[in-house]
């Protein structure tokens, strides 16, 4: 909108925002504190997890994490399966976006670079990444989130609405957790040359390049004051004409408000900027070009060149985060937490869009001469978020055996969604799918004036209550229920709706202080979207979508802490769900309408996750995944197969660092993925179902080796990292013959980085 403030302005702004809630703070700092022993809320969660698990690249049982439940509990003692990535592993396995990660972890799958993932069968939507806590970072049509920044990642399996609010699939949540102001001074400054995504495999051909600082320390020789700054810059070119470059800048500050810490105030201001070459679908002719021919083949050998980009043009997503923390120990029982989150996210949209209508064979008998023509098209999106969470928590010690710890939370997000279009161009300029060769030069005949296209308002509002019962610390009793409720206005429609109350429930027994038994009983609701119309014509009318959850598991570290293993089974549902009319089913407005039925996806399975340490610098992560996912029919009755989500999926990775001898300094990394046959066309949204497909894209199963080689010698850290060893060609997703998205080749990455 034009009457809203630049982005610089609000960059402006942000910064201003954390001045001056520092300023105040920075004058209080004058006399000597002590640093505490122990740090409440998340910052103990932060401190735990990034410091004494720096060097371990798998999930060990007794680190502690605080973004899942929000009750800062040792992961041994959290009654659901857990995955938590640190930064060490972020590092040495390159991982520069979440949807990189998500091949690494069991009941996980990922959608290429897509903002969707899949979890346990699943398909999340954008709202389902968190970061900090927070909604917003990721919206719709948008990326998996850069990882630039993130200290750890924690993926959390099964249903999440109880604690922050609707969510469309009960199949996980992915928390993205921020790097925070640390005590102790440190900067890092690295340079990376990697080989650019989406181009030819060799170093050298089109590469890429990214500078980035991270520095962090006290502000006050008290230490009453700490900063953290971090900021990337990074440019790939895969054409002399077209630049892919990305920035990004955060800044924030923690103050401690009293000598012993118990107040604790950060605020935050990040910005970033990703101005990003469109990459269009690969195409392969002699495969099924449509979804009713009763093909479900493909030809890779037919695939259109990985080194031939089909689309063109760019697209522009700039962010705009600030807000602060507010962390308070009242008292060695009571302590309360406070967030409050201001995140905009805005894009532009300037491509050539692939039209696989026009896909035609040139020269009859050439299986070479295969084009397709591409449209110009323009079009804009204004988001913005204001989220609030509070949440409190009281310990009662009722004997030396029996604890028990209550917390009461609510938050809440004001969402603004603003759309903008212009009316798309002609067929134009016909590309050879193999060679790249065009008919003539792209001509941008798109109208450069975007027409306002619609705007939607949501209030959307959750509270919880959970309480934690501890008996002879061997058993564990978790109860909690939430209710979550919205407010949606889109043009002149206004819909208020809440759901039921959600209750959950575990159990956990922990025969040792480093074993454990669990079951857990969890429910998500999700409201549906309030323009949906029923049978009568009327919106606002349907039930909340419900899922639910059961999960058995358990939990170990044993043989002196040689291994470290997980084990989950699960048995997931989604209810109520909505089925459009067909096409010829019309209400009395004259639109196709929605029923509801109470059956939906159903998804069962087992996850395993173990780390094997056999000799000091030596450690092995492994993970398995059985899920059979699928949908049912309003008589229960087992449908279509769930798509994305391979019957069996495994991954290995290990590291070995040399920490004696003439080779000290030295590390040796290798990792391998594999998964089963799965299906590719997406049938139907996990929480709106769709007329079918007749005849689904099958994909086939695929394996991956990774390599990486790292030197450290005096603050110096030199590494390589190679991402498909053997430069196989593989589908991820696709649809049809014209939406295939295949493997990226084999890429390289150097980083160079210095640390004093």
């Amino acid at each position: 909108m034009s009457s809203q403030p630049s982005f610089a302005r609000k960059l402006r702004m942000g910064l201003n925002f954390s001045a001056l809630c520092c300023a105040p703070l920075a004058l209080q700092a004058q006399e000597q504190s002590s640093v505490p022993d122990t740090l409440p809320g998340p910052q103990l969660a932060s401190a735990v997890v990034t410091m004494a698990h720096f060097e371990v690249t798998g999930t060990r049982q007794q680190a502690q994490d605080y973004s899942t439940l929000k009750l800062s509990t040792k992961v041994i003692e959290t009654p659901r399966s857990l995955t938590v990535i640190d930064a060490s592993r972020l590092r040495e396995q390159d991982f520069q976006s979440a949807g990189e990660l998500l091949f690494w972890v069991p009941g996980i799958n990922s959608n290429g670079d897509s903002y969707h993932f899949y979890a346990r069968g699943f398909r999340m939507v954008p709202n389902d990444w968190k970061v900090d806590g927070f909604a917003g970072r990721v919206i719709s049509g948008s990326y998996t989130p850069n990882l630039f920044g993130v200290e750890t990642v924690s993926v959390l399996k099964g249903p999440a609405g109880l604690l922050y609010g609707a969510t469309s699939s009960p199949g996980g949540q992915i928390s993205l957790s921020s790097k925070k102001p640390k005590e102790l001074p440190s900067t890092t400054v690295e340079v990376r040359v990697n080989s650019f995504d989406g181009g030819a495999s060799h170093l050298g051909e089109t590469t890429g390049t990214k500078l980035s600082l991270d520095t962090t320390g006290p502000l006050t020789r008290d230490g009453r004051l700490l900063y953290r700054f971090l900021s990337s810059n990074e440019s790939a070119v895969s054409d002399p004409t077209i630049g892919d470059t990305n920035a990004f800048y955060r800044l924030s500050v923690t103050a401690k408000l009293d000598a012993a810490g118990k107040y604790q105030l950060t605020p935050m201001v990040e910005w970033s900027s990703e101005d990003r070459e469109i990459r269009g679908p690969f195409l392969s002719p002699s495969s099924s070009r449509t979804t009713a021919d009763n093909r479900t083949d493909y030809t890779l050998a037919d695939l259109s060149a990985r080194d031939v980009n089909l689309a063109a043009g760019n697209r522009v997503d700039e962010n705009l985060t600030y807000g602060t923390d507010f962390i308070a120990t009242l008292s060695d029982s009571w302590s309360a937490n406070a967030s409050l989150r201001y995140h905009e996210r805005d894009y532009l949209l300037n491509s050539w869009a692939v039209q696989t209508a026009t896909l035609r064979q040139e020269i009859a008998g050439d299986a070479l001469s295969w084009t397709v023509k591409r449209r110009h098209t323009r079009a804009k999106s204004e988001s913005s978020n204001l989220s609030l969470d509070l949440n409190t928590s009281y310990q009662a010690k009722w004997s030396a055996s029996l604890h028990t710890t209550t917390q009461l939370g609510f938050n809440a997000r004001r969402s603004d969604a603003f759309a903008f279009t212009g009316t798309n161009g002609a067929d134009q300029s016909a590309i050879n799918l193999y060679t790249g060769a065009m008919s003539s030069a792209l001509v941008e005949d798109a109208s450069p004036v975007l027409a306002f296209s619609s705007a939607t308002r949501t209030y959307a509002w959750n509270a919880y209550l959970q309480n934690l019962t501890r008996l002879d610390e061997k058993w564990l009793l978790t109860l909690s229920t939430g209710l979550t409720g919205d407010q949606v206005s889109s043009g002149a429609t206004t819909t208020v709706r809440h759901s039921d109350v959600k209750p959950n429930a575990s159990l956990v027994y922990m025969p040792t202080p480093k074993a454990s038994l669990y079951a857990s009983y969890s429910t998500s609701y999700n409201l549906p979207t309030a323009t949906y119309e029923d049978a009568s014509g009327l919106t606002g009318r349907f039930s909340p979508i419900e899922g639910e959850s059961l999960e058995l598991g358990a939990k170990a570290e044993f043989l002196k802490d040689l291994v470290a293993a997980s084990l989950a089974l699960f048995d997931t549902q989604l209810n109520n769900t909505l089925v459009q009319s067909e096409s010829n089913e019309l209400n009395p407005n004259g639109n196709r309408y929605y029923r509801q039925l109470d059956a939906g996806r159903r998804s069962r399975g087992v996850e395993l996750e173990f780390t094997v340490s056999p000799v000091k610098g030596w450690e092995t992560t492994a993970t398995y995944a059985y899920i059979d996912a699928h949908d049912r029919n309003a008589r229960g009755e087992r449908t279509y197969t769930a798509e994305l989500t391979p019957r069996h999926a495994l991954s290995l990775y290990s590291r070995y660092a040399f920490l004696k001898g003439k080779h000290s300094g030295w590390a040796l990394r290798g990792g391998f993925i594999w998964q089963d046959e799965r299906i590719g066309s997406a049938l139907s949204a996990s929480s709106t179902t769709t007329n079918k497909v007749i005849d689904p894209l099958r994909l086939d199963s695929f394996h991956r080796f990774d390599l990486g080689l790292s030197y450290r010698y005096h603050g110096w850290n030199f590494s390589l990292n190679i991402e498909n060893l053997t430069n196989e060609l593989y589908l991820v997703t696709g649809s049809t013959g014209l939406n295939l998205n295949p493997s990226r080749p084999r890429s390289y990455a150097l980083r160079v980085a210095h640390t004093w």
